[in-house]
């Protein structure tokens, strides 16, 4: 029979060799995978070993494109991120498409237009996010809606990188409001949404006391080059917290 003495030796043995393992490695997800949070699709990518709660960043497609369009870049992003790729809500060609944009709306149609979807998607970016805070991104509607959510959520949005995007009126910051940091990429040949657009937004954002900055790609029209998606893959990766 073990006496009193041994037995508390055998436990403290135990108990230091507890103490020496190494905790579980972290499961990895399975990636893409494809989730909905509050009605909102969206596909989710994990490169370079990234779990649940590595830094998560919302890439926003435009109109008429759709989210597994953007799989094979997103995959290559060179940090370790959780990339979330919604779907818009609406059919438009072969694709989606967030919102609607009708010749002679008033930019107070446009801003609710625009609001509606940025709630209806932000619910479901929330749901996600979790106590994370979040880096957006998109193209043409969804650099719109990038805007819109560095004005409308600076609490949880941390930055924000529009691409070929605005912002309507109704949406902007008033009153001094503080709104999360913004670098916007724009071609000065878009013809679809025109660069003076994008330098009206930034500048109300700028007269509003934000850090907002544009960068404009001299000939480009509206579309990503080469050129702007480096820019925006280093700007969020400067921005990642370490």
């Amino acid at each position: 029979m073990l006496s009193r003495r041994h037995l508390l030796q055998g436990l403290l043995v135990g108990s230091l060799a507890a103490c020496k393992r190494s905790p579980p490695a972290p499961e990895l997800p399975s990636w893409p995978r494809t989730r909905t949070y509050d009605g909102v699709e969206m596909i989710e990518l994990f490169p370079h070993d990234a779990t649940p709660d590595a830094p998560l960043i919302v890439a926003i497609h435009g109109r008429g494109d759709r989210p597994d369009r953007w799989v094979d870049d997103w995959k290559q992003f060179p940090a370790k991120a959780q990339i979330a790729l919604p779907r818009a809500f609406d059919g438009s060609g072969t694709g989606y498409s967030w919102f609607e944009f009708v010749d002679g709306m008033t930019d107070e149609q446009f801003g609710a237009a625009v609001g509606a979807a940025e709630s209806r998607l932000w619910n479901g970016i929330l749901k996600l996010a979790g106590t994370r805070k979040v880096i957006v991104t998109g193209f043409s509607q969804g650099g719109i809606l990038s805007f819109a959510m560095a004005s409308r959520h600076p609490d949880v949005v941390s930055h924000a990188f529009p691409c070929s995007g605005s912002c309507p009126g109704p949406l902007l910051p008033q009153n001094k409001a503080k709104a999360a940091p913004i670098l916007a990429f724009h071609g000065t040949d878009d013809d679809v949404l025109q660069i003076r657009w994008a330098r009206e937004a930034v500048h109300a954002f700028q007269e509003q006391g934000d850090e907002a900055v544009l960068k404009e790609y001299p000939g480009l029209g509206h579309h990503m080059s080469a050129a702007m998606h480096q820019d925006l893959w280093n700007a969020i990766v400067k921005v990642l917290p370490a």
